[in-house]
Formats: structure tokens, sequence, C-alpha cells
């Protein structure tokens, strides 16, 4: 929990740490500017077309274990927006957990898909290519089997559920499983 006395001091720490890894971004720290408590609010460009799941995970990364620790471990609301976007509209993104009970079937529907094969055929020659910020790759492979906007959607949050947070991770994390899974 951080105090309200070093809420700026905290704020303009934090927008050093992210600014490194998300470029422009700013940072708000106070009580009840979007949800009651004390708010944490990071605004970047980066942000725009992920996931909810992926903006945190691209955040905590940036920070250091220590200061995250001392300042952020608990008691806060987070809020990582885009420009323009409101924090009801961020609020209301779908989150890994609504395709939990979907998960075996998403599994089944892209090893059917050949969804694996696909991704090492676009990034097999060279996997250093493979985003670490998004799933550029993976929705381009999504899209060309054939999947709606949704279920594009759904796989992405069931990678999420399996540890992805980009292609690197659906690359090297992700594909070993799924193709071994017996599905």
């Amino acid at each position: 929990m951080i105090a309200s006395k070093d809420f700026s001091k905290v704020e303009k720490q934090l927008a050093t740490y992210l600014s490194e890894r998300l470029g422009d971004v700013t940072v708000r720290i106070g009580d009840n500017i979007h949800y009651p408590g004390t708010n944490i609010v990071i605004t970047s460009p980066m942000f725009t077309g992920l996931l909810a799941e992926q903006r945190y995970h691209h955040v905590v990364r940036a920070i250091p274990p220590e200061f995250y620790d001392r300042h952020l471990r608990q008691g806060l609301i987070w809020f990582e927006l885009a420009p323009n976007e409101t924090a009801k509209e961020y609020m209301k993104m779908p989150r890994c957990e609504d395709v939990q009970s979907q998960a075996p079937a998403i599994a089944a529907m892209l090893k059917k898909k050949g969804f694996a094969g696909r991704m090492i055929a676009l990034l097999g020659p060279h996997p250093e290519d493979a985003s670490t910020i998004d799933f550029s790759s993976t929705r381009q492979v999504l899209a060309e089997c054939k999947l709606s906007a949704a279920d594009i959607e759904n796989a992405c949050l069931y990678l999420i559920s399996e540890g992805a947070y980009c292609d690197m991770q659906v690359l090297m994390d992700v594909l070993p499983k799924l193709s071994a899974a017996k599905v």
C-alpha cells in the first residue's frame, strides 16, 4: 500500500521504469480515480490492441522486483489503458478466466487446425523475429485458419492461460505442450 504522501514520488519512479520498456507512458496514482481504493493508471500507446493481461504482464516485467515488493505488491487497483480508452472499456475487456471452461475445446481446435505447424512454418526460419510484445503472428495464423474474430480472441486468451503473452512465448513455451497434448 502506498501512503498518499508518497503518491507523487512513486508515480515518478514508476514512470521512469516503465518508459524504458513502454516508451511514451503516463502514470497516475491516486485514490478513487476509476474505482474505489488506490488506483494506478498507466497509459501507453503500446497497449493498443493488447489484451488486459498482456498489458499487465509487460508492466510488471518492467518494474524492478524490489520496487514492486516495496510499493506495489498489495492494496492497489491497476489500469493499463491505451490512449483515449476509458476505464469502463478496460474493465469490460475479456480475461483468460472467461475461457477457462472452454480450454480443452480450444486446445483441440488449435491442434485440429494445425496451429503449431503453421506457427513454426511462419516463424521457424527466423524464430528470433517472433514478437516479444504481442500476438501479431499468432493472430495472423489464426486468421489463416479461418477462425472468427471471437474465436481468435478466445484462442489468445487460452494462450495467456497457458503462460504466453506474445508470439515468442507461444513459440517457445506453448507450442511444445500443445503439440504433445493428446486432445
